[in-house]
Order: structure tokens, then sequence, then C-alpha cells
């Protein structure tokens, strides 16, 4: 069992080696040396989280039983907060290590450090679709081409060998992969963000072509702006049905602090959903607003909190959930940094907890689920909700300061 003792035994092993004469560092030689088994040895950590991480699945299936809900979604809820990772990156580590037990050979390839993980991880996502004989085979056939192949590489002969295993799973594959489509938003910085769009190839490429064609038309008309500028503001003219981009006709909410609302101070203003951006751009957003679509939220001095009075409902009425995304502002499972989707009572309704903004939380779908399963627990304490699991450890989650620099305690003079 790993103890805190063996942890730092490990760190110090690694740090040991230091350089007194720079000579030796001729050239950075003895620096790559160093990168390349510090690599090596990243590996072989990994395939250990993989390796436990599968002991955890099967005795958590075990001591689930039939019918008592996912233990694999119990799982990636444990490693997400173990590892201080969002529920998403933990499931890809789930997935992993379950795609490993199927293929023993690939398995001890990343043991021994000989691959790192994205090539593990890239010849378990092409091969989830085989069933047990046909993995025996594709494993057997792709480890010996594995070493020394970066992960594309690896993904790309990785298909070829399923395809040519099992036409039938490519073609399954292919299927459910096309069937996976979304639409994603990113911020980005400086009060930009990225949408992104995943669907099947031919249907974003005529999207792409028509908005490329289109603008590339104004272009030659005489539009002054460029063809970036006039693709994205047509997309965003055609997906809201406005005349213009600029005509944002949807509630924006802004949280902001008294002195910057007085233009006392210069402090970051909060575009809820999207994050940080400077007053200046948050005073363009107010200026040129065709409607009173913009709305501002005050924080308390003291804490940073919002300042709304709060409904008492069975359900969350509409101010009391706006109140609650916008204080939480993403998922407040520990680790988690996934959009809100439910609105979630910490103490159960049915067991008398009140419906209010103190007992309400703002949760991703999958840590709502996850915290429904056997096992599993949420209290609060004040402000902060404590996550036990099925392990019996515990994490806390503070709800965030809505504008960082407003600090408990903390008074402006």
């Amino acid at each position: 069992m790993f103890t805190e003792i063996a942890t730092e035994d490990v760190l110090r092993a690694v740090r040991a080696h230091d350089f007194e004469d720079e000579s030796e560092l001729s050239f950075g030689a003895a620096r790559i040396d160093a990168l390349v088994a510090l690599e090596r040895l990243s590996r072989v950590v990994s395939s250990e989280q993989a390796r436990h991480i599968a002991a955890l699945h099967e005795s958590r299936a075990e001591d689930m039983g039939i019918g008592r809900g996912d233990p694999t979604l119990s799982v990636i809820g444990e490693v997400a907060m173990a590892r201080n990772i969002g529920p998403s990156a933990a499931g890809t580590q789930v997935g992993l290590a379950l795609g490993l037990k199927r293929l023993p050979r690939v398995a001890e390839l990343f043991s021994d450090g000989v691959i790192p993980q994205p090539v593990a991880q890239a010849v378990v996502n092409e091969s989830v679709c085989l069933d047990v004989d046909d993995s025996i085979v594709f494993d057997g056939e792709i480890a010996p081409r594995l070493p020394g192949l970066t992960a594309k590489k690896a993904a790309k002969a990785a298909r070829r060998e399923v395809v040519r295993i099992d036409v039938e799973a490519a073609r399954a594959r292919a299927e459910r992969n096309r069937a996976d489509q979304r639409v994603s938003m990113f911020p980005d910085t400086d009060g930009v963000a990225i949408l992104q769009v995943r669907g099947p190839a031919e249907q974003i490429l005529a999207s792409y072509n028509a908005l490329d064609s289109w603008a590339r038309g104004l272009r030659s008309a005489g539009d002054e702006r460029t063809v970036g500028q006039i693709m994205a503001q047509t997309l965003v003219e055609r997906v809201t049905g406005l005349a213009s981009a600029d005509a944002i006709d949807v509630e924006i909410q802004l949280v902001v602090d008294a002195p910057t609302l007085l233009g006392q101070d210069g402090e970051p203003v909060d575009l809820v959903g999207y994050g940080p951006i400077s007053p200046d751009v948050s005073d363009d957003l107010i200026a040129h607003a065709p409607n009173p679509s913009i709305r501002r939220l005050l924080t308390d001095p003291i804490d940073g909190a919002l300042l709304v009075r709060e409904p008492r409902r069975r359900r969350f009425d509409s101010p009391t959930r706006r109140h609650i995304r916008t204080r939480d502002r993403i998922c407040r499972m520990p680790g988690c940094d996934a959009t809100i989707r439910d609105d979630d009572h910490i103490h159960d309704h049915s067991l008398g907890g009140l419906t209010t903004a103190d007992n309400g939380q703002g949760l991703c779908k999958r840590s709502h689920t996850i915290k429904s399963l056997p096992g599993w627990k949420v209290t609060s304490q004040g402000k902060t909700t404590i996550w036990q699991t099925p392990t019996g450890h515990t994490y806390r989650s503070d709800p965030p300061s809505v504008l960082p620099r407003s600090q408990p305690g903390h008074l402006r003079q």
C-alpha cells in the first residue's frame, strides 16, 4: 500500500542527482538523458495507476452487485476526486484501465515504460468495439508494432488492424462516432470564446465551405471586414436569427463589485458562462446593447457572494436557479469543471432539505448521478460541501468567489 512516506521517498530519489559540475551539462546532453529517464518513469507510474483503477473497478462491481447503479461511474467519481481532475478526464483514464485488461501485451509494453500513455490510449480507443476473442488476436498483432510510434501513428495502425479483423465492428464504431454530435464553448483570452462543433464530416465541411464562400463573395463586393470576421459574424446571425451579430437580444449577466461599477476601480468583471473580462469590454457590451439585455449583478463586499434574495419552494424557481448557477459557475463536485446542468439539493428534499440557495448546488449530469450512487454522501458545512466516497475518503468543495479579489473578511478602504 502506498503511503505519503513512500511517495516522498520516490520524489527524493527522482530529485537526488544534482549536477554540481556544470561541465556535465555540455550541450544539454545530461538534461536530455534525465528527460528520457523521467519519461520512462512517468509511463510506469501511469501504468500502475491504471492497474489500481482496474482492480478498484473489479472490487466496486462486486460490492455494488446488479441493479444498484453503475460501478464504472462510481469509480470515475473516485478517480476524479483522488487526482483532482474532471470526471471526463477520469472517465478517459478508467476506460484506459479497463481496456488494457483486454490487451495484456499492450499493457506489458506500457508497464515496462516502452510506450507512453497517449499510445496506449489510442490503441484502446480504436479496439473498444472488438469482442473478447478478436481482442486477443488484435493484441498479438498490434503490440510488436507499437514501440517508437506516436499516438497518431499508433491509432492509424490500430484502426487498420481492427478493420482487417472485423469489418462489421469498424462499421459499428463509425456509426457510433457519427452519432456522437455536440457543440461546445471554450473561453479564450480578452473577451473571446471558441465555438466547437463535432458532427459528420461531410456536414461540417459543407457548413465551413458555405461560410467561406459567402465571406469571400462579400469581400469581393467591397466588404471591408476580414474573411474570418465575416464567417464568424454570419454564423452568429444565422444561428440566432439576428439581422446583425452585434444585436444580441438574450440576457447577458455581468457580475461586478461596487467600486468598479462606480468607476472607482479597475477590477475584472465576470461575464457569466464565460469568465473574467476587462471593465472596458464590459462598458462596450453595455453601451452597444440594443435593448435591456445586460443584467449587472452586485457582490457582497465581505465574501463576494451575490446579493440576491432566495425564495422557498419545492423546486428551485428561476431567480434561485440563476443565483445558484451564477454563484457556483461550474459543477460543484470537487475536481469537476464541467458546465452546470442540474440544480441539486445538497440535503435531499425528500429528507427535509429546503429549496434555498444555501441548500442548493450546481452539478453536471454525471456528477449528479455519481452523488446518488450507493456509498456516496454529500453534506454541507456552511458554504462548503463535503463529498464522501464509498472508500471513506472525503473532499471539500468551496463555492468560488464570484470576483476573485473579494475574499472573506476583506474590506477595501
